[in-house]
């Protein structure tokens, strides 16, 4: 979303500029002529887009009277034209749907619920994660069938780490505590290094000079780092979907203490100066430079590692365990269809491709995003194995303890704030126990506001 990563999540005047978009906005982007219909699809990452458009070809072999214009917008523009094009009456038919914006999409009455058609159909809703089916339903109602899915995994430097003297293995089964940091902290210690070969663990470490850091945490709301330290530790951001924001219980403040103690404690996580949003290097551009060793970050930032990285020099294994064990954020995307498009049949016939085998295969078999259909992830595993990637641990993430995106009405508020409060907490001129008040203060109010 910001910068590579496309679908970190980060607080924008979009999603707020969504409020009040009703269903008498009507009207859609697609038109007919000649007894071919013509549909818009919009999606925000050009990475993708190649592998979605050979989808789409193989949609309109299959129905030489749908016509799909794929409409590529950049995350930055993504939602603000949304916005604009509900207003005008200039909606896409369909259109990639992130957790984030589905209370407020749904809320609005812009995307249709699919519950009615699903039935009609006689589909098999079976095939798909269930933990990624759930969180697009409400009750009896559906608002789309999962796509993809993504988690977090800790993405390291070949190198840094043979010269560290630690093996994928050994960063594959890594623990921490609050308390000593666990062998967390301590392979974090061997990977960073200052401008005289010390390591922070040894006599004469300078801080303020470090060559290398082990770590470099990044995320505008807490996907990519303190939000999987929360799961880690016993954390609950919310006491339900669409419930109460539980950020300032104990749990969750002490995952949160944990990682600005990386930063000023144990000197092993770059500062807040080098990582904060929203003008930070990217995570992949970070580690290309040699500025930290390892990094969390979603497997929807793996072609701007191979981009930035040479070729088998970075690996991937799966995050540290906590006091609760072990625990990734668990996100994915599905398709929406907007609730007045001019051809809700012919969107319905687009939405089922998608979300189809035969066109999820094509996508994971292409190593572009992991398959909503979890008995075709070997696909992509598959692809990236060939580029010389083992992903498996993203997999392995996926199918253990995992915390889904927040459903909440006060998104705008939640990541408004948690960039404002932990862009502070970072820098250290913040505690993580102010912090989590703040931002649980504000996001309950703003679910009773209505904001």
């Amino acid at each position: 979303m910001l910068k590579l990563t496309t679908r970190r999540f980060a607080a924008t005047a979009a999603c707020a500029a969504l409020v009040g978009l009703t269903a008498a906005c009507g009207g859609s982007s697609s038109a007919k002529a000649g007894g071919t219909v013509t549909l818009t699809y919009m999606i925000w990452q050009d990475s993708e887009k190649a592998a979605y458009q050979a989808s789409l070809d193989a949609f309109e072999k299959a129905h030489p009277n749908i016509k799909v214009n794929l409409e590529l917008v950049a995350w930055a523009q993504y939602w603000t034209k949304l916005q604009t094009g509900a207003a005008s009456r200039n909606m896409p038919d369909v259109f990639w749907d992130h957790l984030a914006y589905l209370p407020q999409l749904s809320k609005e009455g812009i995307i249709t619920d699919i519950s009615s058609k699903i039935k009609a159909a006689n589909l098999d809703t079976s095939v798909y994660s269930p933990k990624l089916l759930s969180q697009w339903q409400s009750g009896s109602v559906t608002y789309g069938l999962p796509k993809d899915w993504d988690t977090i995994a800790t993405i390291y430097n070949k190198s840094m780490l043979a010269k560290a003297g630690l093996t994928a293995d050994q960063m594959n089964h890594l623990t921490w505590d609050a308390t000593t940091g666990g062998s967390f902290v301590a392979a974090l210690q061997k990977l960073t290094v200052d401008v005289n070969g010390k390591h922070p663990n040894q006599a004469g470490f300078d801080s303020k000079h470090v060559k290398t850091y082990g770590i470099a945490l990044e995320a505008p709301n807490g996907q990519q780092d303190w939000w999987n330290f929360g799961l880690q530790n016993g954390c609950q951001l919310q006491d339900k979907a669409y419930g109460k924001w539980t950020v300032n219980t104990p749990a969750c403040v002490q995952a949160i203490q944990f990682e600005q103690d990386l930063r000023d404690k144990w000197h092993v996580a770059a500062p807040g100066s080098l990582t904060n949003t929203p003008n930070a290097a990217d995570l992949p551009t970070i580690l290309a430079k040699g500025d930290a060793a390892t990094t969390f970050d979603g497997d929807w930032d793996l072609t701007a590692f191979q981009a930035a990285m040479p070729a088998g020099s970075w690996g991937v294994s799966s995050l540290p365990s906590g006091p609760a064990g072990t625990g990734t954020v668990f996100n994915g995307l599905s398709d929406a269809i907007y609730s007045h498009t001019k051809h809700p049949a012919e969107a319905w016939e687009l939405e089922q491709w998608l979300a189809s085998a035969a066109s999820e295969k094509l996508v994971a078999d292409s190593g572009t995003v992991w398959p909503g259909i979890p008995t075709l992830n070997s696909g992509f595993a598959t692809a990236w194995k060939q580029k010389g990637v083992d992903v498996t641990a993203f997999q392995t993430g996926s199918e253990g303890n995992t915390m889904g995106y927040p459903l909440t009405t006060s998104n705008t508020t939640f990541n408004n704030v948690v960039l404002q409060d932990f862009n502070q907490v970072w820098l250290g001129q913040m505690t993580p126990q102010a912090a989590a008040d703040d931002v649980n203060t504000k996001s309950n109010a703003a679910i009773t506001s209505g904001n």
